[in-house]
């Protein structure tokens, strides 16, 4: 395999350690409007937010999350599509990569990342048929997938204390990191890192 599941899966504890836990607890809870510029400029998408940079604009961002976060009666796939028509109300992009990206962060379960080169890999490599804006449809080609290397991936996130001695001080015990890495939402994230991959620069 190119890129094996081990890899992906260091990829992404080293992300989540370095970057992603601190960013999933300034948006789960009361973020402030430094807090979104900087989720969406880790997820290199702030650049499809015209004038973000702006007070007015980022203060419609922010409340464009929790709006649509305080609708707690919608199902996960209609919370994406609700914030990404808010998002294509107030900047004109229909951007389901943020949508998507913006709630992963507020709770990690039960949202699917949306993201291009994710599509490209399912839609081109695993040959799924599906809209390319229709998240609905890329969650079910994307589960269909994953339940294909569920075993993989749990194997590989397995041998992660195996790395300790090749990484800096780590702030976690070997069964800390265990139950880290064997939580349903961070299997799915070495997934989304094996999609990236797959998906070149689609």
């Amino acid at each position: 395999m190119e890129f094996p599941f081990e890899f992906c899966a260091l990829r992404f504890l080293l992300q989540w350690q370095g970057k992603e836990k601190a960013l999933h607890r300034q948006i789960r809870a009361n973020p402030t409007i430094d807090e979104l510029r900087k989720a969406l400029r880790y997820f290199q998408v702030a650049r499809n937010f015209k004038g973000l940079k702006e007070q007015q604009k980022a203060e419609a961002a922010l409340a464009s999350l929790l709006r649509v976060r305080a609708r707690q009666s919608l199902l996960p796939v209609e919370w994406v599509k609700a914030l990404a028509d808010e998002f294509q109300g107030e900047f004109q992009q229909f951007n389901l990569s943020a949508a998507s990206k913006l709630l992963w962060l507020s709770s990690r379960k039960p949202f699917i990342i949306y993201d291009s080169r994710a599509v490209t890999a399912l839609r081109d490599v695993y040959k799924y048929k599906f809209d390319r804006k229709n998240y609905a449809e890329y969650c079910v080609a994307w589960r269909a997938e994953y339940a294909k290397h569920k075993g993989e991936i749990k194997a590989a996130v397995s041998r992660l204390p195996e790395v300790r001695a090749f990484m800096p001080a780590w702030p976690l015990t070997d069964d800390e990191m265990l139950r880290l890495v064997k939580a349903s939402w961070f299997k799915e994230r070495v997934f989304d890192i094996y999609l990236w991959e797959v998906g070149g620069d689609g």
